[in-house]
């Protein structure tokens, strides 16, 4: 009872401590207003939060469901670590891996669908060239023409530009803001740039198809090495933590010294360690990625 009780508490804990982050700040009472490294803060985990949320096509309240999920999951895998090792410390790990687990699932569909964007801004880039070539088309026109034929992803923006007539600009910047890719940014650049300037365009969109590629090809390989290296950091990390669940699952004397308090105490202390060295080096492994061009929507 007593080690279900411990579990039971982890548990309440992580949700607690989960929540306290997730949440927006509260409405300021009698002039109280929170540090303004606190607001930047949450105000960027919730950037994160909505843009994972997105991945999974959660448009409505994206943020607080996946709070909401994490938290499920977190208290799922705290309860079982403790309940399957007898080690309340352990439910600290469960509740983390489980978190995990979540996050990496959306972020694993949030990075196929970036590539996919991409891949559609390439195509568009490359119709675009081919259509310009044959001379019988003017932007506008092949812009129309990807609304209808051109890649899936980008259909319903390139309809909405090319049904605008007037504020193009602005509908290309809304567009932007709706895509969010450095790639599409240097095609809206390329396109509003040669409407004021005109001139030759083949060799303008030329240019920008083998910009674009080179700038996929090179991220792409850059994204792969960033992964090996974080699985195996993450494997690295891992160990030990299974290796314990391993032992307390088959009721090992070794893990003796552990069930009284000093032992909890220096297993916990070890594995705060472990999670910030695995912290650390996600972070030296941090890609900035491509820059958004900025564009003067005036």
């Amino acid at each position: 009872m007593i080690e279900v009780a411990a579990a039971l508490c982890a548990g309440l804990g992580v949700t607690a401590a989960i929540f306290a982050i997730a949440l927006p700040p509260p409405a300021a009472i009698d002039d109280y207003a929170p540090p303004s490294w606190l607001r930047r803060y949450v105000g960027r985990y919730w950037a994160e939060e909505n843009a994972l949320a997105a991945s999974a096509g959660w448009s409505v309240k994206g943020a607080q469901r996946l709070v909401a999920v994490q938290a499920v999951a977190a208290v799922a895998g705290g309860f079982g670590a403790a309940l399957l090792t007898g080690l309340p410390v352990l439910a600290a790990a469960g509740a983390t891996g489980a978190v995990a687990v979540v996050r990496g699932a959306l972020g694993g569909r949030m990075r196929a669908r970036q590539v996919a964007r991409q891949d559609a801004v390439l195509d568009s880039v490359r119709m675009l060239r081919q259509l310009l070539e044959t001379g019988a088309t003017s932007v506008q026109a092949a812009i129309a023409m990807l609304g209808e034929r051109g890649p899936a992803p980008l259909r319903a923006e390139f309809r909405v530009i090319a049904g605008t007539s007037v504020g193009r600009r602005q509908a290309w910047s809304a567009a932007r803001q709706r895509i969010r890719e450095p790639l599409f940014d240097m095609l809206a650049a390329a396109v509003l740039i040669q409407s004021p300037g005109g001139g030759e365009l083949v060799p303008l969109f030329a240019d920008l198809e083998a910009s674009v590629s080179g700038a996929q090809e090179v991220e792409r390989e850059a994204r792969a090495l960033q992964v090996q290296a974080r699985s195996a950091a993450a494997i690295i990390v891992s160990l030990p933590v299974v290796f314990l669940v391993v032992l307390s699952a088959l009721r090992s004397p070794y893990l003796d010294a552990y069930h009284d308090q000093a032992g909890q105490a220096f297993l916990l202390a070890m594995l705060i360690v472990m999670g910030c060295s695995y912290m650390w080096m996600r972070r030296l492994l941090l890609l900035p990625g491509l820059q958004r061009v900025r564009l003067s929507d005036a």
